[in-house]
């Protein structure tokens, strides 16, 4: 896997940021001030910022020429780290903003010319309280081996969530922890355990040696942000089946629909003997989709698969298929089907019902569960 662009990294002094008081500085504070997740600043354009998902023009800026935005990051950047955006090339950095907190920087040049964008990232990891976690899925991160996953799509917290379960590693319990990571977002202190945080990058011989190498290191706990490789996924299995936790992130919108994206990595002829080793690892998958709420602002609905030894026959027999009735019946396990929580938040009022079903995964069973709650599914019918 080669990256299409050059990333250049640069890690910018606090001080430095603080002391320039420049047009993105000012721009900056308005979005943290609005709750903006992100500001954008493309040439010939006014500023938009990203609130609660949605992209929002920011009132009252007049629109930036290319000229204006380059020299506004420039004067960020300390002189040594400029050449690069000089030369038009594409950078990527993470700083530090007295007053504003962390933000991953990147910029780019479209045809209209100069152009910036700054996602604003908690410096720390919530809290399983702050997301709200409920017991099953705080107790993953008490296994002491194997495999936990966590799914959603993509933009929709996966970070945070895998975030959340090694901060409650490192609160209760005393461990050596390594993290791959494709981009530092989040920092743990260590606390109760001692936690490494790398940043892996290149090729995907380079990303496995890199892991390889981790394993040395006789870590307790493995983090591995976003499984899309055979090799990685290989890896991950392995560590787990050798006494790790392995806490590994995937790119899906269901538990279901991760699993069957992780087998499908592997070549048709080794995947009996994957599933075979996926159904003795696996722990549990998490799967998020983040929903608008009605007044404003989102909220997570997850899901929750465990494997137990119907779900691991399923999985070891390839029949991935009939994990959503395993799902159903689970319940009394700790099981919870994504349908149960995207109803629960409409039946609430916290979630419009169409909002609940744009983001399922399985429509045909959300909008019957609607109907044997009462809840008008008429619009479904229109839509189909």
């Amino acid at each position: 896997m080669v990256p299409l662009t050059r990333t250049v990294r640069i890690e910018v002094p606090t001080r430095t940021l603080a002391a320039r008081a420049t047009t993105l500085d000012r721009l900056l504070r308005l979005a943290t001030a609005r709750g903006a997740s992100a500001l954008y600043l493309t040439s010939q354009a006014r500023p938009y910022l990203r609130i609660d998902g949605d992209i929002r023009v920011l009132d009252g800026e007049p629109p930036l020429t290319s000229a204006e935005i380059e020299a506004a990051v420039l004067a960020l950047l300390p002189e040594k780290s400029r050449e690069p955006v000089r030369r038009g090339e594409p950078t990527e950095w993470v700083a530090d903003l007295a007053d504003i907190g962390r933000m991953r920087c990147t910029t780019f040049r479209d045809y209209r010319g100069f152009g910036a964008q700054f996602q604003m990232v908690s410096a720390r990891p919530a809290s399983a309280e702050q997301l709200g976690l409920v017991r099953e899925i705080q107790a993953l991160a008490t296994e002491t081996d194997g495999l936990v996953l966590v799914a959603a799509p993509r933009a929709s917290g996966k970070s945070t969530l895998v975030a959340a379960l090694v901060d409650l590693i490192n609160s209760r319990r005393s461990e050596h922890v390594v993290t791959l990571e494709r981009q530092i977002r989040l920092v743990h202190e260590n606390r109760q355990s001692l936690i490494s945080q790398r940043e892996m990058g290149g090729t995907v011989e380079e990303v496995v040696g890199l892991a390889q190498a981790a394993l040395r290191e006789n870590p307790d706990v493995l983090v591995v942000d976003d499984l899309r490789t055979k090799e990685m996924f290989q890896l991950a299995l392995d560590a787990a089946g050798s006494g790790l936790l392995v806490l590994a992130s995937v790119t899906a919108a269901s538990a279901t629909s991760a699993l069957e994206r992780l087998v499908d990595l592997v070549p048709a002829d080794r995947r009996a003997a994957i599933r075979a080793a996926l159904a003795e690892t696996l722990r549990g998958v998490v799967a998020q989709v983040l929903l608008r709420k009605t007044g404003g602002g989102r909220l997570a609905a997850r899901e929750l698969l465990l494997n137990t030894p119907a779900v691991s026959g399923l999985i070891a027999d390839g029949q991935m298929a009939r994990l959503r009735l395993a799902l159903e019946s689970g319940r009394t396990h700790g099981m919870i089907p994504l349908t149960d929580a995207l109803v629960a938040f409409v039946q609430s009022g916290a979630v419009d019902v169409r909002e609940a079903y744009r983001k399922t995964d399985d429509r045909d069973a959300l909008v019957e569960l609607l109907k044997r709650q009462g809840v008008d599914t008429s619009f479904a019918e229109r839509l189909a």
